[in-house]
Parts: structure tokens; sequence; C-alpha cells
């Protein structure tokens, strides 16, 4: 099917809004957020409080579900986003049997780096999904040992609320670079990835 014109000037409007307003703000949020104190290591012992296993009731980690409830939209954003000027530079490509020059080489790049970035933030967004099965795995242990496994039990579950609060504190910094890396390669060379077939730039990859 042959995309329309209409639906193409769509997509070129909200690709040059969004590296024009959208992801500056957001790199700086994202900045902002990586140096809180939500998501410092110092927190870890606020982290710890909320893994208490009470007798043989376990509740949610109340300070993951809040770093969780913050990170879920930023990584659904940044999936959004990222598809967003993917499928821009898709539709910028010229016919293949013009031939490649550096320029088009660009836009297969940055179109691999927006893959590969929301590969991996997909990976961390499922893992939320996953914490939750993991633990309930540990906790179940409570049900079939009783009160003879609580300190293992409870031990467990500190250690890996730990480290999952040290993976998804990373993870901010993680989003931060992301949007840094995608968004200087292409204004750095937006001239060439919008008319790839002008060989009167020097690419600047990095």
């Amino acid at each position: 099917a042959v995309v329309s014109t209409q639906s193409t000037g769509g997509v070129c409007k909200q690709a040059d809004t969004l590296l024009a307003t959208e992801l500056p703000k957001r790199i700086a949020a994202l900045e902002s957020l990586s140096k809180s104190a939500k998501f410092s290591w110092e927190s870890i012992e606020a982290v710890r409080k909320c893994s208490v296993v009470d007798g043989d009731v376990a509740k949610i980690n109340s300070y993951l579900q809040d770093c969780f409830d913050i990170l879920k939209p930023l990584m659904r954003e940044f999936i959004d986003n990222s598809l967003l000027l993917r499928t821009w530079i898709t539709l910028l490509v010229p016919k293949t049997e013009d031939g490649d020059n550096l320029g088009v080489q660009l836009q297969y790049e940055t179109v691999n780096a927006c893959d590969d970035y929301s590969v991996d933030v997909k990976r961390l967004y499922y893992y939320i999904n996953n914490y939750y099965a993991e633990r309930a795995k540990l906790l179940s242990k409570l049900d079939k040992y009783g009160s003879k496994a609580h300190e293992c039990v409870q031990t467990s579950i500190e250690e890996y609320d730990e480290a999952t609060f040290i993976k998804f504190s990373l993870s901010i910094t993680q989003l931060y670079y992301y949007y840094l890396f995608m968004y200087d390669t292409i204004m750095k060379n937006i001239d060439k990835i919008k008319k790839p077939r002008n060989d009167s730039h020097e690419l600047c990859l990095y």
C-alpha cells in the first residue's frame, strides 16, 4: 500500500515538533530526575524498610511501586518517541535504485540506533512484570516452610528489592543518555538526514 502524502506529512510534522521542543524538555527532566533523592542510592535504606515481611503477610514494596509508577510512563513515552523518529527517518530514505551514499548510510544507522534503544527500554519495562512474579516465588517459600524460613525469605526479599531498585535507578540515567544520543546524532546531521543525496556536508556520527 502507498503511504499518503498527508500521512507522511503528519509524521514529519510530529517529528519536527518532537525534535524542536519535546526532546530537549525530556532530556532536561530526566537529567533532573536522575539526580533526585527518589532514585538516589542513598534511598536504599528506605527501600529495605518497605521489604519487611510481617509474619506470613508480605506487602508490595511501596517505595519500588512509586518508582515504577514514575518509570513506566517514561518508558512507554520513550518507545513511542523512538518509533516516531524511526518512522520519520525511514520515510526520508530515497529509493534503493538511486544508490546509497553516506547520507543514506547515516539514515540507516540512526534507525538501527532507535531500534536498539527501544529494545533495551522494552526489556526494562517487561522486567517490572517479572519482578512481581519472581518476588512472589520467594514469598511462596513461607507457605511451604513456615516460620523456619522466615529469616531466609526476609533476607532474600530485601536483597531482591535492593537489586531491583539499583537497576531502575540506573535506568533513569540510561533513558537520559539514549535520548541524548538520539537527539545529538539527529541534530548534528539534520540536513543530511532530511536530504541524504546532498554530499556537500560532512557527517558527524558522534
